[in-house]
């Protein structure tokens, strides 16, 4: 596995292969669910933060990370056994498939914490402490999720405008130190924009 880890590591083709399978995986786990309009399937809220990381130059382990972000919130039990052994069964370096494993579930919420904002606080803190791209895929996943928000009721984007403003407050220090200004600066831009006439 060792040898198979480096071959892939080493050659930027075979990385999109491991993206592909993380990809691949994320379209089953999260078959048969939509976005809150109900007629968008689900998996195009993963491709979307991905495709936003790969934008802002996150790396493969990123990508992945992206991919299977809302695998463990919103998948079955099942589902969440089957991520745990892709992740594990990667071919890549164990250093990378722990940083996948980190940044996902610091990306997850919590459902045991009562209230969403406290859910989100506890998840902000995770990814304080997480590898550096989670902050990344964070950022794409609100950036997704608020243009996403833009056709719902006011009261949605009320509520989801202000929540925008504490993963803005809480990662913009760690988004500045690891040079993911521009995604930050984007979802800024987003948040103070008027959404109904995006």
């Amino acid at each position: 596995m060792d040898h198979l880890a480096d071959f892939l590591t080493e050659r930027p083709a075979h990385r999109l292969l491991v993206i592909k399978s993380a990809a691949d995986h994320a379209s089953r786990a999260h078959k048969g669910q939509f976005r809150k309009d109900r007629k968008t399937p689900y998996i195009t809220h993963p491709a979307r933060v991905a495709g936003l990381v790969g934008t802002f130059n996150g790396s493969h382990v990123a990508i992945i990370s992206a991919w299977l972000h809302d695998v463990y919130e919103d998948c079955s039990p099942e589902w969440i056994v089957k991520t745990d052994e892709l992740i594990e069964s990667l071919p890549l370096p164990a250093r990378e498939r722990r940083d996948i494993a980190a940044i996902v579930a610091a990306l997850t919420k919590k459902n045991t914490i009562a209230g969403k904002s406290d859910r989100l606080s506890d998840s902000l803190d995770r990814i304080l402490d997480a590898p550096p791209e989670a902050t990344l895929v964070k950022l794409c996943d609100r950036i997704d999720n608020l243009l996403d928000s833009a056709d719902r009721n006011g009261g949605f984007t009320k509520r989801y405008l202000a929540s925008t403003d504490e993963v803005i407050g809480k990662l913009s220090k760690r988004a500045g130190k690891y040079g993911y200004d521009e995604a930050l600066g984007i979802l800024v831009e987003i948040r103070n924009s008027n959404l109904k006439r995006l």
